[in-house]
């Protein structure tokens, strides 16, 4: 005990001594984010490393060793039925593992992997618990070195979160540097265990920062780097995936990939509504302690995995022989199949996991069977089926995440295929808007839909937002001319205002319309108009009224109208009669969401108090 107390205070002294040597330092913020960014990242790809070898101990453990105890290779292939009843226990275990230690040591409902981070940062300031990263650890690598045919990118990300905030929290950053340092994890995680920095990095920005700007991605990017740089230090420099290159062979291939982007829409549904059909099953078994449930599903797991073992998650085996067109068609098929199966019953049943590159192996299930069926029919127009592998990979993973820049990225630095990247653009974008089309949102939206906690594409939750009205937040000093006013007088309006816009009101006081500072801004600059602003008024040029909003609304319905007419403010009318009665503004609007945010009580930890 006194260990652990002496210890707390040497940490607090060094935390102390940090950030006194940082304010006897000048830096500018954006240097002093970059320094902070590089030392996340060089943390995750330790963390990220470690989660590596965990898993390849846990899998020599449960599957090397009991194969040498029977004086054979592997496991897997036996025909024997001790060989085989041991094969589908491997998985039980694992899951019975997972479930004690989750019901010792995690205090609060599950959370995969990185909706629990998206959570953190749109609505927890970006506080995660440090010890969510020893803890998702030791759970992940349980489940996936035991067979679980969940993924690894989605617990390093959380691992890679958790010690990016833990490390902002270290020393006491604002919550806005917070939220950046979990976007740096995320980004290092993910790219040293897939050595793919710069789809690492687009993936914590396109999908837990949601939002691009450089203050945000270049220490994204820095972590990104280090922790590359570091993992390929003891992991390996090679691409995730080996791939031959692959050339576009004609351009009616564009056809072809066409299809395959429907195909993969329609995969994406299938792959969402399994496993959230085998989650919720999983959910409604109230009487079952929650600790067996991730046995129950690694059992499942364990009988599809005895005559499909490539839907264990720790092998990219059979991803490897789609891409060369060695796995047989029917192969292909049964895995597609089956493996979203198995990822439901693996991470629905309360295991651990991500869904990432299931979606991914079920991407090259679909494309390489399909890549056979066209090379059969149209042998001369087709590229090799491991091409057509390639491409729904990517197609997949867009139409399940609802990303397709970092689907694209990504997928391109696992493979380090340049050739075909037109194809898998064209299939990308499609796949996403067959899957849009049919879903009300992506896998990870849709799970916070099923916990009360909708985002808007912003991450920001709008049930809060729905809980403001706008009637709190009217501003009375509203920024008006009347329609007889002169250029000059508006000028003298527009520079005292915080909007881009300013109301127009007739001589009877009557809200009649609007000026944009790009309608000045072009009177002024544009030579035929320039000479003739003594005679211009305002109803010269001002436009009817847009948009507005009635007192009576919510702030989530004023916000959704403002960005999709790119406004900063509305006019605030009385409903019944359309009196003008003060305007609200987005700064104001956000202002107070971000305090709502903070003054919340807590609904739901992210994994581990």
């Amino acid at each position: 005990m006194n260990f652990f107390s002496d210890l707390r205070k040497l940490l607090r002294f060094y935390r102390f001594k940090i950030n006194r040597l940082f304010s006897i330092i000048t830096f500018s913020q954006d240097s002093y984010l970059l320094i902070l960014g590089g030392i996340t990242g060089v943390l995750c790809g330790i963390g990220a490393v470690i989660f590596h070898y965990s898993i390849e101990l846990m899998k020599e453990l449960f599957f090397d060793l009991p194969a040498g105890f029977f004086g054979r290779e592997s496991l897997i292939g036996g025909d024997n039925w001790i060989n085989m009843g041991i094969l589908i226990l491997i998985p039980a275990i694992g899951g019975l593992l997972v479930g004690l230690v989750a019901k010792h040591f995690e205090k609060s409902p599950p959370i995969e992997g990185i909706p629990s981070v998206i959570d953190s940062v749109a609505s927890k300031g970006g506080i995660i618990k440090g010890r969510v990263a020893v803890i998702k650890t030791i759970l992940n690598a349980l489940s996936i070195g035991t067979g679980g045919a969940g993924g690894k990118e989605g617990p390093i990300v959380q691992i890679g979160a958790s010690i990016g905030s833990a490390f902002g929290q270290y020393l006491s950053s604002s919550p806005d540097r917070l939220k950046i340092l979990v976007g740096c994890g995320a980004a290092a995680g993910l790219s040293a265990a897939f050595n793919t920095p710069l789809g690492g990095a687009l993936f914590a920005t396109e999908i837990i920062m949601r939002t691009f700007n450089a203050r945000t991605f270049s220490p994204i990017i820095i972590a990104s780097v280090f922790g590359t740089v570091l993992s390929r230090s003891f992991i390996g420099a090679e691409p995730a995936l080996r791939v031959p290159d692959y050339a576009l062979t004609s351009n009616y291939e564009f056809f072809l990939y066409t299809a395959l982007g429907i195909l993969a829409g329609f995969a994406s549904i299938y792959f969402i509504k399994s496993f959230f059909f085998i989650e919720g099953k999983f959910v409604r078994m109230k009487k079952m302690p929650v600790y067996l449930k991730p046995a129950i599903g690694g059992l499942f797991v364990g009988l599809i995995g005895l005559f499909l073992p490539g839907v264990y998650g720790f092998s990219y085996a059979l991803i490897d022989r789609s891409l060369f067109n060695q796995a047989p068609f029917i192969m292909l098929v049964l895995l597609f199949f089956f493996k979203p199966i198995a990822t439901g019953f693996t991470i629905g049943s309360g295991g651990n996991g991500g869904t990432f590159a299931p979606s991914l192996f079920t991407g090259a299930m679909l494309g390489g069977a399909f890549g056979q069926i066209v090379n059969y029919l149209f042998p001369e127009i087709s590229a090799p089926a491991g091409a057509y592998a390639l491409v729904g990979m990517a197609a997949v993973v867009a139409g399940v995440v609802h990303a397709p820049l970092t689907a694209l990225i990504m997928v391109f630095e696992m493979t380090n295929n340049y050739t075909i990247i037109l194809p898998l653009m064209l299939t990308i974008i499609i796949s996403m808007v067959v899957s849009k089309s049919i879903s009300k949102g992506s896998l990870y939206t849709i799970k916070f839909e099923k916990e009360g906690k909708v985002l808007d594409i912003f991450g920001r939750k709008i049930r809060i937002l729905k809980n403001i009205k706008v009637s709190e937040l009217i501003e009375k000093d509203i920024d008006v001319v009347y329609d007889y006013y002169n250029f000059n007088q508006i000028i003298d309006v527009f520079k005292k205002s915080k909007l881009n816009s300013i109301l127009v009101k007739d001589n009877t006081g009557k809200l009649i319309g609007q000026i944009f500072f790009q309608d000045i801004r072009d009177v002024i600059l544009e030579e035929e108009t320039r000479d003739i602003t003594s005679f211009i008024i305002a109803r010269d040029f001002m436009t009817n009224i847009v948009a507005s909003v009635s007192a009576q609304e919510n702030c989530e319905e004023a916000l959704s109208i403002m960005e999709n007419y790119d406004l900063d403010g509305l006019p605030v009318l009385i409903a019944q009669s359309g009196e003008l009665i003060g305007i609200i503004s987005k700064d104001t609007i956000l202002s107070r969401y971000q305090k709502e945010i903070l003054i919340q009580p807590n609904e739901a930890s992210l994994g581990v108090d």
